[in-house]
């Protein structure tokens, strides 16, 4: 017999589309989804180090994300992770006039969401608001971990909680497999070397993130911060995830 979530799922599937997007369907199947991904991941630590905390919910983790007058799909799937103790921090580069209203109703559609702008538009592969956003962590948002990514990218539901079941006192960075829109959409196995891993498949601890910091406005400014990682803490310190849980756009 399949578990019940994967049952219920597929019996609310066979429902209208006029009645099973509605709002009660839509959330009761989501959360369907989401209990059938930490059953189907579950093995994938079996005895996490921080279960207690993870279950409790008190591990925050921040998104830092540059945007540019495009959807945010990056908010729709933080919206959807199973681990609920997130914050996301745009930040636009330059003078947000032109971002979409559809874009603005997403992103005010979550406390857990904010919108900040730079001065002006830098146009550096989104590197001057990601800086930005350093120095607004370090200055006002408390978290424990911190992720880098971009607007366009989707994280899997599960990728927050998976990630943090990976951590543990001596870990600091912990990185999975990614879908990457470069190679055609297939699953990219990703390891520590240039060209072979992207920022938003990593997540690190807030105070080793920030001491590494954002260094590199150049087309290689995405590995020059994980390189700076590796710096920080070691190679020994940083451990894999094996899941494709990133979706690069």
């Amino acid at each position: 017999m399949k578990p019940i979530t994967e049952f219920l799922y597929k019996i609310t599937d066979l429902l209208p589309p006029g009645l099973k997007d509605r709002p009660p369907l839509i959330n009761l199947r989501n959360k369907l989804r989401q209990l059938e991904i930490v059953r189907r991941t579950a093995d994938l630590v079996k005895n996490p180090a921080y279960k207690t905390e993870i279950k409790d919910r008190t591990l925050k983790v921040v998104f830092v994300s540059p945007i540019f007058n495009s959807f945010p799909l990056l908010a729709v799937s933080l919206m959807d992770q199973t681990y609920e103790n997130w914050e996301l921090l745009f930040v636009h580069d330059g003078p947000s006039d032109q971002l979409t209203s559809t874009a603005r109703a997403i992103i005010a559609s979550d406390e857990r969401i904010r919108l900040v702008e730079t001065d002006k538009r830098a146009n550096d592969w989104g590197h001057t608001p990601r800086q930005w956003g350093f120095r607004e962590v370090a200055k006002s948002i408390e978290a424990d971990f911190i992720v880098v990514t971009n607007s366009d990218n989707f994280h899997v539901p599960g990728f927050t909680e998976k990630m943090l079941e990976h951590f543990d006192d001596e870990t600091h960075v912990v990185f999975c497999d990614m879908v990457h829109e470069y190679y055609s959409w297939r699953n990219f196995i990703t390891r520590l070397e240039y060209s072979f891993i992207d920022c938003g498949c990593v997540m690190a601890r807030r105070e080793t993130a920030l001491a590494a910091g954002w260094n590199d406005n150049t087309y290689e400014g995405d590995w020059r911060y994980i390189a700076d990682l590796i710096d920080q803490c070691g190679t020994k310190a940083i451990r894999k995830v094996k899941a494709t849980l990133f979706v690069h756009s």
